[in-house]
């Protein structure tokens, strides 16, 4: 953790010749740490010190009253007056103070332009709840807009003598302006749409999108809503909320989802109808009640990311040689497994893809669609309509499907229809939630499969989870030690010379990962393999089998990636799924 002074220190060797520090605040208790800090940054470069609110015409105040733009009130008008007297007052600093209306993010550029800031200083947070979100998105447009350095600060702790994370931009130069943007997973910008401004909910979610989640999550605690994202697989705090919005909130997700909002007792599913801002994105709500209100998740769906080329998912050559093998005998079980949110219904689409060349009639039901793809028929589960997984897939038999995509095997019935479907002739294809390709077999046993019925029909097995990626900026190498050492040699992996570790910086979001890749377990059953299933074989001697016949195991297949610098033996040691003994 880095001192007050020395932070102090190394951002002032930043600045040009001091003329104005550029403080954006919006009075609320988050901004505490940055004040403090920009006073004595003004205070050590005998800057002069602008302090700028801006208030958007829309803005929704909730519960607050808005400040009153007049120029002429001092600090000791508003919340931050104590802040200033904690922080030694402003003795021996000139200090300005300005409110305006319009929008944050254009008003705090120009302001920037127009006073020669020499360094904008503000919080990463804004207001408490929602507004706080808002916040924080302007902190990030300035960030990677503004025409001067731009020190950003996470609210810290209340004492004063160290100063929380910050991040520091250069002034760009002029080649830099002139080059085009460098295209990562980071961040994406969205169009304006007036829809954010009207619903916080869309706000919510366009903050989302911006910031590569894949999931949200609104849970009410004891007094008041946690907000959380899911970020490459990990699940990260964004704000809390107090009871009354938290509850709004809920609300505003069920009525745009078409979820009943008189009905909080029981769960409901739906799709969240986005504005055209966010139309490249599928989003899914559910709304489940729980221990002290009702929780709400949304899993948000790139439509670009979804259905994507084999070669795109981290397959290694010799898997992806497997995969498109059992892609050409046109008939039998092909099944994805791994647990949830492991990529599996990715990977079926990306099959499905790859054979889809206009002459198959392809029919899927699934628990929902995930994702509506032109030219596929596709069947909604549907309880309120008598429309079940299993009585869907008996149904779609009958549209004369040469491909069946059967969304997931939930019970006997559908596993039993799913293997006559198999053994008449079609493709079927389906998901499972397993931890390896032999534990899938031992799945289907105990949902009363016949072993000849599964040996006879099986065509593939794609078991998989998904890993972070290092990011490529930060990382550093260093020699593994003994005991990773020895965890190659035990999988059969050829060590490195070194490894990557994760460090953290801003293209990294302070993670030192950026984006997630595929590990699988391809297995296309030999003969041994299948007399070995007709036989009943334990599942712990087919696995056996499938390494005997040259398959690595996802353990394996994950350490290549290491060894590739694709990944970390940190990450493969926080997952849980290592290959049992």
């Amino acid at each position: 953790m880095v001192t007050s002074e020395e932070l102090t220190k190394d951002v002032v060797t930043l600045m040009k010749p001091a003329t104005t520090i550029l403080f954006p605040t919006d009075y609320s208790g988050t901004n505490e740490t940055a004040l403090q800090q920009a006073i004595e940054l003004a205070r050590s470069s005998s800057a002069r010190l602008l302090v700028l609110h801006v208030v958007p015409p829309d803005f929704p105040y909730v519960g607050v009253e808005p400040p009153v733009a007049d120029q002429t009130k001092s600090f000791e008008g508003f919340r931050l007056s104590s802040v200033v007297e904690s922080a030694g007052g402003t003795n021996g600093v000139q200090c300005e103070h300005r409110v305006m209306m319009g929008d944050p993010i254009t008003e705090i550029l120009d302001v920037a332009k127009r006073e020669a800031a020499s360094l904008i200083v503000m919080s990463t947070t804004g207001r408490t709840g929602l507004r706080r979100l808002l916040m924080g998105s302007v902190a990030e447009a300035v960030l990677r807009k503004a025409p001067c350095p731009v020190l950003t600060l996470s609210p810290g702790s209340e004492a004063p003598a160290s100063a929380p994370a910050a991040v520091v931009t250069a002034r760009p130069s002029a080649a830099a302006e002139q080059a085009p943007p460098k295209e990562t997973p980071q961040a994406r910008e969205l169009p304006a749409d007036a829809a954010y401004a009207s619903n916080p909910a869309f706000s919510l979610v366009a903050r989302a999108v911006s910031a590569r989640a894949t999931d949200i999550h609104v849970d009410p605690l004891d007094s008041d809503y946690q907000v959380r994202w899911r970020i490459d697989g990990c699940l990260r705090n964004v704000c809390r909320l107090d009871q009354s919005v938290g509850r709004a909130l809920v609300t505003q997700f069920k009525v745009i989802g078409n979820l009943d909002i008189a009905d909080p007792f029981h769960g409901q599913e739906g799709r969240l109808h986005l504005p055209s801002a966010l139309a490249a994105y599928e989003a899914r709500v559910t709304a489940m009640p729980v221990a002290g209100g009702e929780a709400v998740s949304i899993r948000l769906l790139d439509r670009d990311r979804l259905v994507r080329p084999l070669e795109e998912l981290g397959l290694s050559p010799a898997s992806l040689v497997l995969v498109r093998r059992m892609l050409q005998l046109g008939a039998g079980l092909i099944i994805a497994t791994g647990p949830s949110g492991s990529g599996k219904t990715t990977t079926a689409y990306s099959m499905l893809h790859a054979i889809d060349d206009g002459s198959r009639n392809i029919v899927s039901i699934e628990d929902p669609v995930e994702y509506r793809i032109p030219g596929f028929r596709q069947i909604n589960v549907d309880p309120r309509h008598d429309v079940s997984m299993t009585s869907g897939l008996r149904s779609l038999l009958r549209l004369d499907p040469d491909v069946v995509l059967l969304g997931e095997v939930r019970d006997p019935e559908a596993a039993e229809i799913a293997m006559r479907a198999a053994s008449s002739g079609k493709y079927v294809f389906t998901t499972f939630h397993t931890r390896d390709a032999a534990s899938m077999v031992t799945a289907f046993r105990d949902l009363r499969i016949d072993n000849r019925s599964l040996a006879g029909n099986l065509t593939g097995i794609v078991s998989q989870r998904l890993v972070r990626r290092v990011c490529r900026e930060c990382c550093r190498q260093e020699a593994p030690t003994e005991s990773e050492l020895r965890w190659f040699a035990d999988n059969g992996v050829p060590p490195p010379a070194t490894v990557s570790r994760a460090v953290g910086c801003a293209h990294c979001q302070q993670t030192g990962y950026l984006d997630r890749v595929g590990v699988f377990e391809v297995v296309l059953p030999t003969d041994a393999l299948v007399d070995k299933i007709v036989q009943g074989t334990p599942e712990n001697e087919l696995r056996a089998a499938i390494r005997a016949a040259g398959t690595p195991s996802l353990l394996a297949d994950v350490l290549t990636k290491v060894r590739d610098g694709v990944t970390t033996l940190e990450e493969v040691g926080r997952m849980t799924w290592l290959e049992p003994s």
